[in-house]
C-alpha cells in the first residue's frame, strides 16, 4: 500500500534525530567526539559512523529499488520468512534498547579516531536518506521488498526497511548521547 503519511512520519522522526545530534554534539571537539567511557565501548564518533555504515548500505539497497521502479526479487518476493524477518530486525534496531546486541562486522566502526569535519559528513549521510526516502512516497511499503545488507537470505519490506533504518539511528544517536553524558567525558 502505497503511504505518503507514513514516510513523511519517518522523515520527520529522522529530522528529530538530525537536529538532537546538531543540538547535543556539534559543540563537541574531535577530542570528545573520539573519547570512550571504556576501551570495549564505542565513542560518540563511533556510534555515528555505525550509522553513516550500516544505514548507509541499506540505503544504497532501497536506492537500487528506486531506480529498478521498485522491482522486488523472486527470493525477496517469495521468501516465507520476510515478515518474521522484518520484525525481528525491527525489534533489534529499535530506538529503546532493551538488549545490547554486537554489530555485524560489515557495520562496525572503526578504530582510528574520526576528523574534525565528522558531523558534516553524518548530516550529509542523513540528508541522503531524506532523499532517498522521499523517493518511495509513491511505492507499495507493503509489497516491494528488499534484502538485507548482511544476508543475502534475509528480505523484509520496504516499509520495515525504513522503520529499521529510522529506528536504528534514533537508538545509536541516544547512545551518543550517553556517551556525552557519562561520568569521566572530558570537559
Amino acid at each position: 500500500m502505497k503511504d505518503p503519511d507514513f514516510i513523511q512520519q519517518q522523515i520527520q522522526k529522522g529530522t528529530e534525530a538530525k537536529e538532537k545530534v546538531n543540538a547535543e554534539l556539534s559543540v563537541l571537539t574531535t577530542k570528545q567526539l573520539n573519547w570512550k567511557p571504556q576501551d570495549a565501548s564505542w565513542s560518540i564518533a563511533q556510534c555515528l559512523e555505525h550509522l553513516i555504515i550500516s544505514d548507509g548500505l541499506r540505503i544504497n539497497i532501497i536506492e537500487k529499488k528506486i531506480y529498478t521502479n521498485f522491482k522486488s526479487g523472486r527470493w525477496e518476493k517469495f521468501n516465507p520468512l520476510k515478515n518474521f524477518w522484518g520484525s525481528v530486525l525491527i525489534t533489534q534496531t529499535q530506538e529503546k534498547v532493551k538488549k545490547k546486541i554486537k554489530a555485524p562486522s560489515l557495520f562496525r566502526p572503526r578504530e582510528n579516531e574520526v576528523a574534525d569535519d565528522f558531523l558534516t559528513e553524518f548530516n550529509r549521510h542523513h540528508d541522503e536518506i531524506f532523499l532517498q526516502l522521499n523517493k518511495c512516497i509513491d511505492a507499495d511499503l507493503d509489497e516491494v521488498y528488499v534484502t538485507s545488507p548482511i544476508s543475502g537470505l534475509v528480505s523484509y519490506s520496504l516499509r520495515n526497511a525504513i522503520v529499521i533504518i529510522i529506528g536504528h539511528e534514533r537508538r545509536h544517536i541516544n547512545q551518543a548521547i550517553r556517551v556525552k553524558q557519562s561520568k569521566n567525558f572530558p570537559t
